[in-house]
């Protein structure tokens, strides 16, 4: 299984890097790593998974956190940002 790639940005914002992990994975994967945000923290999730887009911002917000943003960066590459508030 591969590694998720989890970056500290700076204080309070962090990178998780998903890209390459196929869907549903990302969607499972953010019910453990939501539980490490620290309050008032962020954090960017990167996936190529098209579900993910949709499927990881439900899962957020049910969970309590918000959803700030979903952006398209590059050709099939999306950053969801998410804050703990």
């Amino acid at each position: 299984m591969k590694e998720i790639k989890i970056g500290k940005i700076k204080e309070n914002y962090y990178q998780i890097d998903m890209r390459g992990w196929m869907c549903p994975y990302p969607k499972y994967a953010i019910e453990n790593l939501l539980e490490k945000l620290p309050p008032q923290s962020y954090m960017d999730l990167l996936v190529d998974c098209p579900a993910a887009t949709q499927d990881v911002p439900e899962v957020v917000r049910k969970k309590g956190f918000r959803v700030e943003k979903v952006v398209l960066i590059n050709d099939g590459e999306w950053s969801i940002t998410i804050k703990n508030f």
